[in-house]
C-alpha cells in the first residue's frame, strides 16, 4: 500500500512537471478536507436527494436495493392510489390494481410494491421519472409506447427486484436518445416479446433473477452475474458481458461472427468454472461478446474478437494499470495486471475499460481505452492516456474520487452522487464535463470545447488560464480565463468565495500579487490586467487561485514568457541603424550595422525564437565594413536580437521565410 502511494506521487509528479504547470500541494490535503465535510453533508441530504443521484449505471444500483426495502408513507383513498409528492404507489393495500390506457403523463416516482398490479393497456405514456416494481408487485404492458426523458445518460431506470414480475409485449421505449438503465436483482422475472427500442439500455442482472427477450431491434448491453438467468431470440444489437468472479478459471473461445444460433453459455459448458449464471441466444444478429475478469480470476480466452473487456478491481484492491491499448491483436498476451491472470492466445480487443469498486485504489499510465468508472469509497490516479469512449463515459460516482491529469477525453467526463473528480491539464474537445446529484466536478487549467455544467444539487467548477502566452516588457497585459464555481438548479453545500491571480519569475520563490481576493466571479473574461513595467525579459509563470464559501482553495499555473519591445530603426540610439537580410537558406544571417565608426567592434549578439528560447549566442565580433555575417541554421519563423555596441544595447525582430 505504502509504494503504491508513492507511485501515486511520482506519476503525478512527473506529469505535471512535464507540462510546467503544477498544482499547489495543498490540492490534497483540499480533497481530504472535502472527503470530511461531504461526509456529514450528504447524511444531512439524505432525506432530500432526488432518484437521479441513483441513476448513473447498473453497478451503481446495487445498494438502491436495500433503500427500496424501507416502507413508504402514501395515501389510499377508496381502493384508488393517490400520489404522494409526485410518486405513484401502487400496492401499499392488498389487492391493489391500477389500469392506465390512452394519454398518460407523469413526474416522479412509479412505484409498484407488495402484491400491487400495474396495467399498461393501448397507453401514451410520457413519465420524466424511474419505474421501480419490488416485493411481488407485477407490471403489464401491451401495446404502449412509453417515453421517458432524460436529461443526460442513464437518467432514468427501470427496476425489478425481489420476487416482482413484468411482462411487455408490442411495446416501444424512447430514452430521450439517450443511454438508460434496465435493473432485474434477486427473483424478479422480466419477459419482453415484440419490443422496439429507440436508445441503447445497460442493463445489470444479479441473483436468481432472469429476463427473456424475443425480438428487438437495438437490444443494448447485458451483465451477466451470480445466478441470473437470460435468453435473446430474434434480437439485433446484442453485447452479452460476463462476469468473471475471484474464484473463477475460465478457458473458452467465443463463437466466431456476429450471427448467433443455438448458443448456450454457463458453468456446464467445458473450460468454464466459477460462475452460476447462464445464457443462452439463437437466431440473432450483431452480436458481441465482453468478459469482466475480477480480480483473482484465472482467464485465458482463445481464437476470440472480443468487443470489450471490463477489468475489475474489488475488495480494496490495488493495481497499476499501464500499457494497455485498444484495438489491439494480441498472439500470446498476459495483461501486466499483477491481481489476476488474464491470458489472451489468438485474439482481439476492441475496447479496454476499467472499473474500480468498494475502497479500490488504482493508477492509470500511459493507456488507450474506452470507459473508465470509480464507485463506491474507491479511486483512480490517472495520467497520460487517452479515453476515446469506445466503451462509455469517464465517472466518479457514489463517494469516489478521480484524479486526472494530462489526459485526452474524447467522450464524456462526469461526477456523480457524492464523487467528486478532479480533472487538471487535460483535453475534452467533444463533451462537456457534467457533475449530478450531490457530486463535485472540479476544471483546472483544461482545454475545454463546453464549459462544465452542473445539474440537480451538484457543483461544478472552474478554473483556467487562457491566455497570454507572451506578452512585452513595459507593456499592461490583459490575463483572461475562468474563475468561477456553479450549483446544480437544486443547490448545494459549495460555492465561489473569491480569486487571485499573481506571478513569479520562473525558478523564485516568491509570488506577486496582480489581484488579490476579488469576489467576482470571472467568465472567459479578464482576470487581471498585469503592468509588467520594470521587469525584466524572461520565463514567468502565473498562477491562478480560487477559494470556495468552505475556506478551500485550489491553484492553476501557467508559464509566460516577457519579451523586450521591438525597437523601430528612427528609436536606435546614437545613430546606430540595424538591418538583418536572412537568407533564403536560413543557413546565414547578414546583420548590416551602420555607425558612427565603421570600425567598431560588436561586443555581443544574441537572438531569441518567439519562446524566448536562446538559438544563438557570441561576444566580440568584427564589423566588416558595417557587416556581420552569421553561419547558424535557423528554421522559419520571428526572432528577436540585442546587440551591444560599444556602451549602447540594440534590440529588435527579424522573420525567417519558408
Amino acid at each position: 500500500m505504502k509504494a503504491l502511494l508513492i507511485l501515486f506521487a511520482l506519476l503525478i509528479t512527473e506529469t505535471l512537471y512535464a507540462q510546467r504547470t503544477i498544482p499547489q500541494e495543498k490540492i490534497q490535503s483540499m480533497l481530504s478536507q472535502l472527503h470530511e465535510m461531504k461526509k456529514s453533508n450528504f447524511e444531512a441530504a439524505a432525506t432530500v436527494q432526488k432518484e437521479s443521484d441513483f441513476r448513473n449505471s447498473p453497478f451503481q444500483l446495487l445498494d438502491k436495493y436495500n433503500q427500496l426495502q424501507q416502507p413508504l408513507s402514501v395515501q389510499k383513498s377508496g381502493g384508488n392510489t393517490t400520489m404522494s409528492v409526485d410518486t405513484i404507489v401502487v400496492g401499499a393495500v392488498p389487492n391493489d390494481t391500477l389500469v392506465i390506457s390512452g394519454l398518460f403523463t407523469h413526474t416522479g416516482l412509479i412505484f409498484v410494491m407488495n402484491d400491487g398490479v400495474l396495467i399498461f393497456k393501448n397507453a401514451q405514456v410520457i413519465d420524466t421519472g424511474d419505474v421501480y416494481v419490488v416485493g411481488n408487485g407485477k407490471l403489464f404492458a401491451d401495446s404502449t409506447n412509453f417515453f421517458f426523458p432524460q436529461e443526460y445518460i442513464y437518467q432514468r431506470s427501470l427496476m425489478f427486484l425481489q420476487n416482482s414480475a413484468a411482462i411487455f409485449n408490442h411495446c416501444n421505449f424512447n430514452f430521450s436518445g439517450m443511454s438508460h438503465n434496465l435493473i432485474l436483482g434477486d427473483s424478479a422475472n422480466v419477459v419482453m416479446n415484440n419490443i422496439h427500442q429507440n436508445d441503447f439500455t445497460t442493463c445489470g442482472l444479479w441473483g436468481p433473477s432472469s429476463l427473456h427477450i424475443n425480438q428487438c431491434n437495438l437490444t443494448g448491453e447485458y451483465i451477466m452475474m451470480s445466478g441470473s438467468q437470460a435468453s435473446f431470440t430474434n434480437c439485433d444489437t446484442l453485447l452479452l458481458w460476463y462476469n468473471f468472479p475471484d474464484s473463477s478459471v475460465i478457458d473458452y473461445s467465443f463463437p466466431q461472427g456476429d450471427t448467433v444460433y443455438n448458443y448456450t453459455f454457463n458453468n456446464t459448458i467445458p473450460g468454464i468454472n466459477g460462475i452460476n449464471y447462464s445464457v443462452e441466444v439463437d437466431s440473432c444478429h450483431t452480436v458481441w461478446w465482453g468478459i469482466m475478469p475480477v480480480n483473482g480470476s484465472d482467464v485465458t480466452i482463445s481464437n476470440s474478437n472480443l468487443r470489450t473487456v471490463g477489468v475489475w478491481f474489488q475488495k480494496g484492491d490495488t493495481a497499476l494499470a499501464q500499457g494497455i491499448f485498444n484495438n489491439s491483436n494480441y498472439i500470446n498476451y498476459v495483461t501486466p495486471l499483477s491481481d489476476r491472470n488474464l491470458h489472451l492466445i489468438n485474439s482481439y480487443v476492441q475496447t479496454w475499460s476499467l472499473y474500480v469498486f468498494d475502497s479500490s485504489q488504482i493508477v492509470i499510465d500511459s493507456c488507450q481505452l474506452g470507459e473508465v468508472g470509480c464507485q463506491q469509497k474507491s479511486s483512480a490516479i490517472t495520467s497520460n492516456f487517452l479515453l476515446d469512449g469506445s466503451g462509455g463515459y469517464f465517472w466518479a460516482t457514489d463517494t469516489s474520487f478521480i484524479f486526472a491529469s494530462g489526459v485526452t477525453i474524447y467522450t464524456l467526463p462526469r461526477s456523480e452522487r457524492n464523487g467528486i473528480f478532479l480533472l487538471a491539464y487535460s483535453w475534452v474537445p467533444f463533451l462537456m464535463p457534467q457533475a449530478i446529484g450531490q457530486s463535485v466536478m472540479i476544471c483546472v487549467q483544461n482545454n475545454l470545447s463546453q464549459d462544465p455544467i452542473p445539474f440537480d444539487g451538484a457543483v461544478a467548477w472552474l478554473q483556467n488560464i487562457a491566455s497570454p502566452d507572451t506578452a512585452l516588457v513595459q507593456s499592461v497585459a490583459a490575463i483572461t480565463g475562468d474563475a468561477w464555481i456553479d450549483q446544480g438548479p437544486a443547490g448545494s453545500w459549495m460555492d465561489f468565495q473569491s480569486y487571485s491571480v499573481s506571478y513569479q519569475l520562473m525558478g523564485d520563490t516568491i509570488w506577486h500579487n496582480i489581484v488579490a481576493d476579488s469576489l467576482n466571479e470571472v467568465r472567459h473574461s479578464n482576470l487581471a490586467l498585469w503592468n509588467t513595467n520594470g521587469l525584466a525579459a524572461g520565463d514567468y509563470m502565473l498562477r491562478l487561485v480560487i477559494k470556495n464559501n468552505l475556506g478551500d482553495s485550489i491553484e492553476a499555473k501557467k508559464p509566460i514568457y516577457l519579451r523586450l519591445s521591438p525597437v523601430a530603426v528612427s528609436e536606435l540610439a546614437n545613430n546606430y541603424q540595424v538591418r538583418v537580410f536572412p537568407n533564403p537558406t536560413v543557413s546565414v544571417i547578414n546583420f548590416e550595422i551602420n555607425t558612427v565608426s565603421a570600425e567598431k567592434n560588436l561586443k555581443e549578439i544574441s537572438i531569441k525564437n518567439i519562446l524566448g528560447k536562446t538559438v544563438f549566442e557570441a561576444k566580440n565580433i568584427a564589423v566588416v565594413n558595417h557587416k556581420v555575417t552569421l553561419n547558424h541554421s535557423y528554421v522559419p519563423g520571428v526572432y528577436f536580437y540585442q546587440l551591444k555596441i560599444d556602451n549602447e544595447i540594440v534590440n529588435g525582430k527579424f522573420l525567417v521565410a519558408k
